[in-house]
């Protein structure tokens, strides 16, 4: 899937992938903490934002690649790739 938000020539070769996802992953969540200070509850936003990112891979890849995606998230989520702060033993 291509880059929501900006091309990929646009960034320097030391900028890797992990660099272009802490950016990506900083600049939503300062979005959602202003959204958040204008009054939108919570769980409007979960929902919005699963609407537009989902809504995005359906128009750029389409239906298939984006069930597909949906598909594996279960196990995504159990394995806690999705958990921000976690206990590494």
């Amino acid at each position: 899937m291509q880059d929501l938000w900006q091309e990929e020539e646009d960034f320097d070769e030391d900028f890797g992938l992990a660099d272009r996802q802490q950016t990506a992953l900083c600049t939503l969540q300062a979005a959602w903490e202003e959204a958040l200070e204008q009054g939108v509850e919570p769980d409007i936003l979960i929902e919005t934002s699963i609407f537009a990112a989902l809504s995005r891979i359906v128009t750029e890849n389409g239906e298939d690649v984006a069930a597909d995606y949906c598909a594996k998230l279960p196990e995504r989520i159990q394995t806690g790739e999705f958990t921000m702060f976690r206990v590494l033993n």
